[in-house]
């Protein structure tokens, strides 16, 4: 049954009353929560490589690993203070952490390190000049029941730079095991620098960053010349592409962070303790491309 006023019938006053619905719906859709803004491509620092991450200290107050559980055991005073994004650990004479590593440490054909990190430019427990490091500081180690495996650990630096070594062990290789490439950080002293290291295992390429630019490395296969990216190849014929990292018989069995494992190359857990700030340490299953790892830098940058 047709219902009529006049000339307007029910089906006519009722289409103005659906178009208002449709406004108020559109209005409160626009009320709604914006979607994040990307920086670099990325909403933050999370979001970057998220399902290739396998280890994540953000050291908001403790030393907790918060990606694999891996509990720590800390050795001297660790202290937090601000950071690139809410708190940094503050590392100090005697100051370190240690970790039984998670079963995703135990295959890693590819990996890359990430770590922001800030060197004071004096410290009185150097016994050194004003403004100069002496002190070899370990940043992480992953360590296996008789040899390291991974390692990224800074030098004395002088002036503005600092020399990062970063590096792995691969046993499969006939010829070359040990590759720890060296590179440098310039202008990296009292303020925050991240610091990159990538290894890709399909391509055999070696590559560090410095605030999300590749930075040079030296090599046995680069005659003392830092290019980037470097390959790294199974002995000095340079025939061969050395290929994804095998670890063989040589299982993890400790991660350190903020020093080296006692008596590798003579240095001393208790001794060679970081001395400045580290924050947002992030290890990864996979070779970061430089897009991922200038996401990681903008949005680390930001505070994100």
């Amino acid at each position: 049954m047709k219902t009529t006023k006049g000339n307007f019938s029910l089906t006519a006053i009722m289409l103005p009353v659906a178009f208002l619905f449709v406004l108020g719906s559109c209005k409160k859709s626009s009320n709604s929560t914006p979607p994040p803004v990307l920086i670099g491509g990325y909403a933050s620092s999370d979001s970057v490589a998220s399902g290739n991450l396998i280890a994540y200290w953000p050291f908001d107050g403790n030393a907790n690993e918060t990606k694999g559980g891996m509990a720590p055991n800390v050795a001297g005073n660790i202290t937090y203070t601000a950071g690139v994004r809410g708190q940094a650990y503050q590392g100090a004479a005697g100051a370190y952490a240690t970790y039984t590593p998670s079963a995703a440490f135990s295959n890693l054909p590819s990996y890359s390190v990430s770590v922001w990190y800030k060197l004071p430019t004096s410290d009185p427990s150097y016994g050194a000049k004003s403004g100069q490091d002496t002190l070899t500081q370990g940043i992480f180690f992953l360590y296996g029941t008789d040899n390291w495996l991974l390692v990224n650990e800074i030098e004395p630096y002088h002036g503005d730079s600092v020399r990062v070594h970063a590096g792995f062990q691969n046993f499969a290789s006939p010829a070359f095991q040990n590759f720890v490439p060296e590179t440098f950080d310039t202008m990296a002293i009292g303020k925050w620098v991240n610091f990159v290291v990538t290894y890709n295992g399909g391509t055999s390429t070696y590559v560090t960053y410095q605030n999300g630019v590749p930075t040079g490395a030296s090599t046995a296969f680069t005659g003392g010349k830092f290019l980037t990216p470097n390959p790294l190849f199974t002995d000095g014929g340079m025939g061969t592409p050395l290929g994804n990292i095998s670890w063989g018989a040589h299982t993890p069995s400790k991660v350190i962070v903020g020093s080296w494992p006692d008596g590798l190359f003579g240095q001393s857990a208790a001794v060679n303790t970081f001395r400045g700030q580290l924050d947002e340490l992030r290890v990864y299953n996979k070779a970061l491309t430089q897009a991922e790892v200038v996401g990681l830098y903008l949005n680390g940058q930001a505070g994100r």
